[in-house]
């Protein structure tokens, strides 16, 4: 029998909503899943598809060579489960998977803001991590 590799979860480590995200997705694969904060190894050093814009859009999953980002890296993660499977089938129902894009797109840009809101402002982050506010 084949041997699962880990899933690479590549995650923005000065964001508190990713690294609260990461620890629940550990708490609940384990070993299945390898996070990769992409501000400690460089995310061309990860994949030769990924730069740092890329990164800083959204999350994503490495799998058997494959990358995935946004709602389709989570809907990678959530196929570890047998009872999602609802879940991951849905994704690909038209317009579920295009609508679950546009929502993990609204929370990937405000996820800065966010945080705040919820009270887990980062005191190590510096201005580099701040949304820039239009005038």
């Amino acid at each position: 029998m084949k041997e699962l590799q880990p899933l690479h979860v590549i995650y923005d480590g000065h964001c508190a909503i990713c690294r609260a995200s990461i620890k629940k997705i550990q708490g609940r694969f384990g070993d299945r899943v390898r996070p990769v904060d992409f501000r400690i190894l460089s995310p061309e050093q990860i994949h030769p598809e990924l730069n740092e814009l890329r990164c800083k859009a959204q999350m994503h999953v490495l799998a058997d060579g494959r990358l995935y980002g946004g709602a389709a890296a989570m809907v990678r993660i959530l196929k570890l489960h047998r009872g999602l499977r609802l879940v991951v089938w849905l994704y690909h129902v038209p317009p579920l998977g295009w609508l679950s894009e546009q929502m993990y797109s609204l929370v990937a840009r405000n996820r800065f803001r966010l945080s705040k809101w919820f009270g887990n402002d980062l005191p190590e982050c510096t201005d580099a991590c701040s949304i820039p506010q239009k005038d």
